[in-house]
């Protein structure tokens, strides 16, 4: 015969009355972290699941594709919205209602963001395929040529239907561009990771 499992009264106060104190479960299998630090201080470094993975510096052809693509579609889809968003407050007439005010930013932002992004968009996917190929004859290499043959190679394919002097302006404005972004991302990778670790240490503190 089993015996009775015993009630725990809850808790009560001075005057004698029952406090809530619902029941807590208790962890099963693993222990919950008894501090704010063992919480949130997670490791920073990137987690892979294969080890030829965590070997690679650079990112691979696919993700070179889908990152400039991606990026630069989204960011010509963004600031052609907003030219399309002032030329549409620059055509707007005195007297009109509020419901053909907005047909028309809708339409202009639409128009020209969706413009400005798929022209942006294949530019990334030129520079990616560039900086690829680039990296994969130089044995891969990873450096600032590989960034600015790419952008010479890029402008130049992209304007590659106007004639040979638009081909040549445009591969000097595309390698003169990815080598300035070349020369400011290790500035900005460093101010990042500087206040990363900024914000470390205040929440370690804590």
């Amino acid at each position: 015969m089993s015996g009775a499992v015993p009630v725990q009264e809850p808790p009560a106060d001075a005057e004698g009355r029952r406090l809530y104190a619902p029941p807590r479960p208790q962890p099963q299998g693993f222990a919950f972290p008894a501090t704010y630090r063992d919480l949130y201080d997670l490791p920073t470094s990137p987690e892979f699941l294969f080890e030829e993975d965590a070997l690679m510096k650079t990112r691979s052809w696919s993700d070179n594709l889908t990152y400039y693509t991606g990026t630069g579609y989204l960011t010509g889809a963004a600031s052609g919205g907003l030219v399309g968003l002032r030329r549409a407050v620059a055509e707007a007439e005195r007297g009109e209602s509020v419901k053909l005010l907005l047909n028309r930013a809708l339409n202009q932002t639409g128009s020209i963001g969706r413009t400005y992004g798929n022209r942006l968009g294949v530019i990334g996917t030129l520079f990616a395929g560039n900086e690829s190929a680039v990296r994969a004859l130089r044995g891969g290499a990873d450096d600032w040529v590989n960034t600015v043959a790419a952008g010479v190679g890029s402008g130049a394919l992209y304007r590659i239907a106007s004639g040979p002097r638009s081909v040549i302006v445009a591969g000097i404005v595309g390698g003169v561009l990815a080598g300035a972004a070349g020369a400011v991302r290790p500035l900005l990778e460093r101010y990042i990771y500087t206040e990363i670790n900024y914000t470390d240490k205040k929440l370690s503190a804590c």
